[in-house]
C-alpha cells in the first residue's frame, strides 16, 4: 500500500506496519488496499450478535480468519476482533458469535496471535517455500 492511501484517522498502531510495508506475516496478510475488505466488514455486520462495525485489515490465507478494528460512532479504534464469518444468509444458525479474540491494539495482535500462527506454519514449512 503507497503512502498516500493510509488514512491517518486509522490508528498508529496499523500505520505503523503499513507505512514500512510490514504486511505479510505468513499465513496473515494486511490489506494492500484502503477497501479491499469491505465486503468482509459487511459480513462481521450482519453475523456479529453484538452488533459492531469493524474495519477489516488483515485475513489469514489458509482458512477464513480475518482482523478489523472495532468502529464505534464512526471512528476506527484501536481494538483489534478477529472472526471468522460463516458467509451465509441464514440468520437461524447465528447463535454463537463470530469472533474469536480480542485484542488491544495490532502490536497485541502481532505478538499473540500472527507470531504464534507463524511459529506453527513454520515447523511444517520451509522458508525456502514461502513466495510474496
Amino acid at each position: 500500500m503507497n503512502l498516500a492511501q493510509i488514512n491517518p484517522a486509522w490508528p498508529n498502531s496499523l500505520r505503523w506496519f503499513l507505512v514500512q510495508n510490514s504486511v505479510n506475516f505468513c499465513p496473515w496478510f494486511f490489506l494492500s488496499e484502503p477497501n479491499e475488505f469491505e465486503s468482509v466488514a459487511k459480513v462481521f455486520e450482519d453475523e456479529d450478535l453484538k452488533n459492531r462495525k469493524v474495519f477489516v485489515f488483515a485475513s489469514r490465507q489458509d482458512n477464513d480468519d480475518f482482523a478489523g478494528l472495532e468502529v464505534v460512532n464512526g471512528t476506527i479504534l484501536d481494538k483489534v476482533l478477529v472472526f471468522h464469518p460463516t458467509f451465509t444468509t441464514n440468520q437461524s444458525i447465528r447463535d454463537w458469535g463470530i469472533v474469536d479474540s480480542e485484542f488491544s491494539d495490532v502490536f497485541e495482535f502481532i505478538s499473540k496471535r500472527v507470531v504464534e500462527d507463524m511459529r506453527d506454519w513454520a515447523l511444517t514449512e520451509d522458508a525456502s517455500e514461502l513466495t510474496e
